[in-house]
């Protein structure tokens, strides 16, 4: 057991109690035969810069009779923008803007009569006696959540929407559930965008954090702002960041792509094979080098062999040539970076 872990996760319970996004039932209300308890467990991203330990709750466990709380569950429909079309649509933009809403799910409430579908048992010591608690907002691993997420943004703009033009669009067409990816045509129109958004969604209890931009000269302008509407800054400066699975260079205004692959060993099976494959595969499938290893794909699974069976000696060929040709082209795109560097 890890025993930092442990601490990090009760310090997630008790925020969720705090912030009253989570409450104790009485015990009166314990012996409830429909509430519906959920298991949950730690999410743990070192590469987040703000919440590294998350919970996650399982509601596609089937309870005693067998069925989960998802399972009866309506998804809805689709709301947001496909995520191709949404990335081509912001570097469109010569000025980038992005930003995420703090706690999203968290930041809506489920109806009251609805909680108690959404319990969870919990003590922070073994030797403390189990507390029955009920979560009182759109909860992390229900079906549901993102409809509910999602529609919940639009419908602050189809409210107020009309006194914030330059948000309205943009909020309900530049967002992917909590990452907003817009863009200005200058640092005025950024700034108008700024204040706009900002002011909108706080219309609907929402806050967005981490704001960037390849316009140092916009994020100037939005921490003085920030410093002066709320005394502290909610910049994201870093050079190189993480825009929904791909890694954008926002000084240089580019998006980069890093594999990094195990060294190959023998014996080379189909199983190493597809492992390494599914860290080739980004979220939008921009690199031709996806468009060939997908036929690749089809030539293992027509082989015929089994997962832990090495490859022919035709495949062994050709999975070789494949990872040659992606680590030149990995040296080319360095030297063009390094020419780049030293004209800027």
């Amino acid at each position: 057991m890890d025993p930092n872990l442990k601490i990090k996760y009760a310090e997630v319970i008790s925020e969720y109690l705090e912030l009253g996004h989570m409450e104790k039932v009485p015990i009166t209300e314990q012996d409830d035969p429909e509430a519906v308890y959920l298991p949950h467990h730690a999410v743990v991203r070192e590469d987040r810069t703000t919440t590294k330990v998350r919970v996650v709750f399982d509601a596609s466990c089937p309870g005693t009779n067998g069925v989960s709380l998802n399972q009866d569950l309506l998804v809805g429909p689709t709301l947001q923008a496909d995520l191709r079309h949404l990335l081509i649509r912001w570097r469109r933009y010569p000025i980038c803007l992005v930003s995420d809403i703090i706690k999203m799910y968290r930041q809506i409430k489920v109806e009251e009569r609805h909680t108690n579908f959404q319990r969870l048992v919990w003590r922070d010591h073994p030797e403390s006696e189990l507390q029955h608690m009920r979560l009182l907002r759109v909860t992390f691993g229900t079906v549901s959540a993102p409809y509910l997420a999602v529609r919940c943004l639009h419908q602050i703009v189809y409210d107020e929407g009309k006194n914030y033009p330059l948000a309205a669009e943009r909020v309900l067409n530049h967002f992917y559930m909590d990452d907003l990816l817009t863009g200005c045509e200058s640092v005025e129109e950024g700034i108008q965008i700024y204040k706009e958004i900002n002011e909108l969604l706080k219309k609907g209890g929402f806050e967005l954090q981490k704001w960037s931009s390849n316009s140092e000269e916009l994020l100037k302008v939005i921490s003085e702002e920030d410093v002066a509407s709320q005394g502290s800054v909610q910049l994201k400066i870093d050079s190189v960041l993480k825009i929904l699975g791909l890694t954008w260079n926002r000084s240089s205004d580019h998006f980069e792509y890093v594999v990094q692959l195990p060294e190959l060993k023998a014996p080379v099976t189909k199983r190493k094979v597809i492992s390494d494959i599914s860290r080739i595969f980004n979220s939008v499938e921009w690199l031709m080098s996806v468009i060939r290893v997908r036929t690749f794909i089809q030539m293992l699974w027509l082989s015929g062999i089994g997962l832990d069976e090495e490859l022919l000696i035709q495949l062994l060929n050709k999975w070789l040539q494949y990872l040659k040709n992606l680590q030149e082209t990995y040296l080319v795109d360095e030297l063009k970076n390094e020419e780049r560097k030293k004209k800027d």
